[in-house]
């Protein structure tokens, strides 16, 4: 199978990261790969030690990233933040073409007690705003 760029032509580093990631990469590739890397003048046991090195810090960041999403479980709006989404709703209301985007974004991130927060302002927002459109006429 043919690469673009050829495995040959790949700096060090990027043929060390292809070596040690088996979500991104195929088997097929990361065998040419180490290949290269011997060729290279690098010893197995080094291209072993490195592949391990990668792959201890790729578990690192995703222990971190599985950490943060689930701390974001519990991640709550600032009372500026609430004051702002319930003042300016209306307004991004009408610039925003799908107001559901925002919630969405919110769910990506598994911020559930914002989503909730979210839904409660909107409504004190729209209250509020038709009680002051009612007084106005």
């Amino acid at each position: 199978m043919e690469f673009n760029p050829p495995v040959s032509e790949r700096q060090t580093k990027e043929l060390l990261n292809i070596i040690s990631n088996d979500e991104k990469w195929s088997e097929e590739i990361q065998i040419l790969a180490e290949e290269e890397l011997y060729r290279r003048n690098f010893t197995w046991q080094a291209i072993k030690q490195e592949k391990q090195k990668r792959i201890n810090i790729l578990k690192k960041l995703d222990d971190r990233k599985t950490e943060q999403f689930e701390k974001n479980r519990t991640e709550s709006y600032t009372i500026a933040e609430m004051i702002g989404i319930t003042i300016f709703f209306p307004f991004f209301f009408f610039i925003q073409f799908n107001p559901l985007t925002e919630f969405w974004n919110l769910d990506a991130g598994n911020y559930k007690k914002k989503i909730w927060q979210r839904g409660i302002l909107i409504l004190i927002s729209l209250f509020l705003w038709f009680q002051l459109l009612r007084l106005t006429n």
